[in-house]
């Protein structure tokens, strides 16, 4: 290749080699470093200046080789500078590289901590888990030992106060003289008085000395075991001072043994009922004090006062029987016969019954007029009346009350038995009952003998008990609730303890009624032939739920099979059709 095809580069280097021989510029370039050298030649070149240069103007050829050897310095400092940036770019790419994995890194360590502290979290919540359930058996456990502690302490408690009562009791004496009926004591009293009073003073003196000896009255009912104070007296007469007088001792005797009688109930086991009962005696006011006062926070759960009558002298009086009740936090079942209670005391005893949360209330000829129906709105007004149990007989208890006393029966209340014997409910009220018990499933007794039903009101509730006038009225009716008046017997329906089976023998009935005329057909011409299996299988098992039959359980078969037609299609076959 010849010079002139020489490539720029070249020939400015070749003429930069002659410019450098020729000496005819002395052109400085001792000073090309990246830095200031390059800026003071640009700056030289476009001044029209160079250091050490001759004042002269320079050649042309000369401008040019300097600006050539300029370029090419030029050209040299930006492919440094590429380099640089090369390298700079290089390390951006590195950086953003170490950025990722750093970012990556970062998402990972995230992760990891995110999985670490949610296994963390797992072992800690099971760890929690199983530490509060062994605690809570623990606890469990800890609490039952307790119990069992704290139940066997009372019991050694209990069991020491019993011996301890027997320990002081050891040295006790019957204190008041039992008469003989011959001596002057009885002097002015008529035979009869005086052997009632004899008898009562050697019945007190039975009871007392069986409470000092820790034991109860040997008459016990069910699972029961009290102090029992009844005085046989048939019509007896009104006790004069004087007599009263004679008992006095022996009702004092009496008093402090049963003031101190408390660890003796207290000894009784958990499902043992304890109770008192005080019936057909007559006290005065002294000999009533004395008695309400040991009975005062005695722990019977039962307590009964019936007295000999409000015209005969009293036993023991309201205000008194109240003052025991509001103190005996255990009272569950109440019993005042005979004894007159005021409308001053309606609220108190209402006010017992709530509190005390009393299950059974007798109330036996009690009631003036009036004062019955006001007795019963107020005890069905109770909020949350947990009484099972409400005897109210011979009461005068009228209609005024018979509206809210079915309201009352149809909200299905805890009542199990009512007896409102004797008292004046008519045929009005016996059709509020009975719709009533059409909804009641809880009732199992209801007594309404001696008021003023006819035998239309006795229809309204036999109905209730039974209606034969269908299927469906009588599989409807009440199956619970044995129902006895004037008319019908306690056992006449609903007789078993099961409902099912009154239900089922109510059933049959019907069926079996139907058959003796062959008609129990007429009545399944509403019925889809396909339930007929469950049809033959309920005759056979209402069948078996009746113990005295009038009609065989085949028969019914015979007569839905022979008589139904519907029954037929079941049993053709293609050809037929």
């Amino acid at each position: 290749m010849n010079d002139n095809n020489s490539s720029p580069t070249k020939k400015r280097k070749a003429n930069d080699g002659r410019a450098a021989t020729d000496g005819s510029h002395d052109v400085h370039t001792s000073n090309n470093n990246d830095g200031g050298g390059y800026f003071s030649s640009w700056f030289g070149y476009f001044s029209g200046q160079s250091d050490g240069a001759s004042s002269g103007p320079p050649s042309n050829e000369q401008l040019i080789q300097q600006s050539l050897s300029k370029m090419d310095r030029m050209e040299q400092l930006m492919m440094r500078m590429e380099e640089k940036l090369a390298t700079v770019s290089s390390l951006e790419s590195r950086c953003e590289r170490l950025e990722a994995k750093c970012s990556s890194l970062e998402t990972i360590l995230e992760s990891t901590s995110q999985s670490t502290k949610e296994h963390i979290d797992r072992k800690f919540n099971n760890l929690y888990l199983h530490l509060e359930k062994e605690c809570s058996s623990l606890e469990n456990r800890l609490e039952t030992k307790v119990d069992t502690v704290h139940v066997k302490l009372d019991r050694s408690l209990k069991f020491h106060d019993y011996n301890e009562m027997l320990m002081k009791n050891q040295h006790w004496k019957y204190s008041a003289i039992v008469h003989s009926m011959d001596e002057s004591i009885y002097d002015g009293h008529s035979e009869y008085t005086v052997e009632l009073l004899v008898d009562d003073a050697q019945r007190l003196k039975s009871i007392t000395t069986t409470m000092r000896k820790g034991e109860f009255s040997d008459i016990s009912y069910g699972n029961e075991k009290g102090v029992l104070v009844e005085m046989n007296n048939n019509d007896p007469p009104v006790y004069s001072d004087v007599a009263n007088n004679i008992m006095f001792p022996h009702w004092k005797e009496f008093a402090a043994a049963l003031k101190q009688f408390t660890p003796a109930i207290n000894s009784l086991p958990d499902d043992c009922e304890s109770f008192f009962t005080l019936r057909n005696v007559q006290l005065n006011r002294d000999a009533m004090l004395l008695v309400k006062e040991a009975l005062i926070g005695k722990p019977f759960q039962r307590l009964a006062f019936m007295s000999i009558g409000n015209e005969n002298g009293a036993g023991i009086s309201i205000d008194a029987i109240l003052d025991i009740v509001q103190s005996n936090k255990l009272l569950r079942k109440l019993e005042i016969g005979r004894n007159l209670i005021g409308s001053d005391h309606i609220d108190r005893l209402c006010s017992a019954v709530h509190t005390h949360g009393l299950v059974e209330l007798d109330l036996f000829l009690s009631l003036a007029p009036g004062i019955g129906d006001r007795m019963l709105d107020s005890l069905l007004r109770i909020d949350d009346l947990k009484l099972e149990n409400l005897y109210m007989s011979v009461n005068n208890i009228t209609s005024a009350v018979s509206t809210l006393l079915a309201d009352f029966l149809a909200t299905n209340p805890r009542l199990k038995e009512l007896n409102l014997d004797g008292n004046y409910f008519d045929d009005s009220d016996a059709a509020l009952i009975a719709n009533a018990l059409r909804s009641n499933t809880t009732l199992r007794q209801l007594r309404l003998d001696a008021n003023e039903i006819s035998e239309a009101g006795e229809e309204s509730l036999r109905l209730a008990m039974y209606d034969e006038s269908s299927l469906n009225a009588a599989a409807d009716s009440n199956h619970i609730c044995a129902v006895e008046t004037d008319f019908i017997g306690i056992d006449d329906y609903n007789s078993h303890e099961q409902g099912q089976i009154n239900r089922g023998w109510k059933i049959y009935s019907v069926l079996s009624t139907r058959n003796e005329t062959m008609s129990n057909v007429q009545h399944f011409d509403d019925i889809d032939v396909k339930i007929m299996p469950n049809i033959l299988e309920a005759v056979q098992t209402y069948a078996t739920n009746v113990d005295d039959s009038k009609v065989k359980p085949l028969s019914i078969v015979y007569e839905i099979m022979r008589k139904w037609d519907k029954v037929f299609s079941l049993y053709k076959t293609k050809e037929d059709n």
